[in-house]
């Protein structure tokens, strides 16, 4: 018995994975981040400030690692604490208009590429692309999903 077939999209989609997470490790070195800083980094890029709980959650770390990051990233001038005004025991964590500026810098020019390289396809096209990127992603969060809802031994 073979290994399965996929369709040729499915293929190329699997190396767009592996290439998105070289990508990474490259934006991070460049940035002289550790993959991890990295990428606690990116997920304050996209998101409102949080808390250093939530934080960890999202990374799957636990408080006091992400508070060591969150402290490595502040002494980059990548993040900032805010104290809640309301509740001054609150504090939020957020990226600075810097990390997403740097961020920002070193990915402009693949955006501009894939943004001019979808331009140029007829409308039709173009809706296909978006479509088909649209239910990748759903398939993804749904696999995700159930990778995490798995029990590890």
């Amino acid at each position: 018995m073979g290994a399965p077939q996929y369709h040729p999209a499915a293929a190329v989609l699997q190396k767009l994975f592996t290439l998105a997470n070289e990508t990474e490790r490259e934006v991070a070195r460049k940035l002289e981040l550790n993959l991890t800083d990295y990428r606690a980094l990116s997920t304050l890029v996209q998101s409102r400030p949080v808390t250093v709980g939530a934080l960890a959650g999202e990374l799957g770390a636990t408080a006091a690692t992400t508070t060591a990051i969150v402290t490595r990233l502040e002494s980059r001038g990548y993040a900032e604490r805010l104290r809640s005004a309301a509740d001054r025991r609150l504090v939020h964590v957020t990226a600075t208009p810097a990390a997403a500026r740097d961020i920002m810098v070193l990915m402009r020019p693949l955006m501009d590429a894939t943004n001019q390289h979808i331009e140029a396809l007829p409308p039709a096209r173009q809706a296909a692309v978006v479509d088909f990127l649209d239910a990748a992603l759903t398939l993804m969060q749904d696999h995700l999903h159930t990778l995490s809802a798995k029990e590890t031994p």
